[in-house]
């Protein structure tokens, strides 16, 4: 292993977007948003529903592909159906994005069939938590850092804090509900810098008179 995570932006503890690329024995290959939960160097874990074409995949050959991206087309194409078979690149039994800025390899460790009562997800799916090792790493485009919502989130609560000095009491009840949210966000999938960038973010709010 030439390469550990980190190298794409990856780190233990957070979790990012990515594309998970598929393919079954047949040849039939599939690509997919899924999050990724990071939990060292080279081991991640994620949690897919049951039901998708991802997890079939997965299950039957024990093997599939991160792929690294930020074009919001690849994001929103792939959930609503597929993408376009010459957006594929096949190699041997993996099936990558050829326009991804970076991939890894992921081999399966263990597969555990799950199923939870309601949260703000789903209300009592069925779904299996994947943990995986990567094995090999392609950087195609140098820089690439995987997606990860929590700055996002952090950089919207920023800006609502720039104008919570001039915004009327109805705007600023919709701004606590927002921050509320995102700090939810960060907590669940943000690095530890971003989280401590949140906390000391709320200590302003606080000391400007919001209750939080």
């Amino acid at each position: 292993m030439s390469f550990s995570l980190e190298s794409i932006g990856i780190k233990a503890g957070g979790k990012y977007e990515t594309i998970y690329t598929t393919m079954n024995k047949a040849g039939e290959m599939d690509a997919a948003p899924i999050g990724l939960k990071c939990l060292d160097d080279y081991a991640v874990l994620a949690r897919i529903f049951e039901g998708s074409k991802t997890l079939e995949n997965i299950k039957e050959t024990g093997i599939f592909v991160v792929n690294i991206t930020s074009d919001p087309s690849v994001f929103a194409r792939s959930l609503y159906g597929n993408l376009e078979p010459d957006e594929f690149v096949k190699d041997d039994d993996i099936v990558y994005m050829k326009n991804a800025d970076a991939y890894f390899i992921a081999l399966v460790k263990s597969i555990e069939d799950k199923e939870i009562g309601k949260d703000h997800v789903n209300d009592g799916a069925k779904f299996s938590i994947v943990n995986a090792e990567s094995i090999k790493i392609i950087i195609n485009k140098p820089g690439t850092k995987a997606l990860n919502r929590g700055i996002f989130a952090f950089l919207e609560s920023l800006v609502d804090y720039s104008r919570i000095d001039i915004i009327d009491d109805e705007k600023k009840d919709e701004y606590i509900k927002k921050f509320k949210e995102n700090e939810r966000l960060i907590d669940v999938v943000a690095e530890d810098d971003v989280k401590e960038a949140m906390k000391d973010l709320k200590e302003r709010l606080i000391e400007k008179g919001v209750e939080l």
